[in-house]
């Protein structure tokens, strides 16, 4: 039994070693996600303010992009309907000059 009794107690002090890293791991790990959700929160103000957005446009514009892709409506789409609309509006002031 004494021999049990120290491979127990070693393996206790191990075990303890390991709860100790566990929590001080975690602990790490926690104030590197929280690092990287600042810088990726930084990195994304600079981009918004390099196309004069605020954080307001971006999420309109986030909100839009699926609206797009839950009824299957591309860019394309969307820039073929502001062309048409640009040539009836053309049409329109062509009408407006003849009368």
């Amino acid at each position: 039994m004494a021999i049990n009794d120290k491979k127990i107690e070693k393996l206790l002090e191990r075990a303890e070693i390991l709860d100790k890293r566990i929590k001080e791991d975690t602990a790490e790990r926690k104030r590197i996600l929280a690092e990287i959700d600042r810088l990726s929160y930084a990195n994304l103000k600079t981009e918004l303010a390099k196309n004069d957005m605020t954080t307001d446009d971006y999420i309109r514009f986030i909100k839009m992009k699926k609206k797009m892709a839950d009824k299957n409506i591309s860019v394309e789409d969307i820039e073929e309907m502001i062309d048409g609309i640009s040539e009836n509006t053309e049409e329109n002031d062509d009408e407006k000059k003849i009368f």
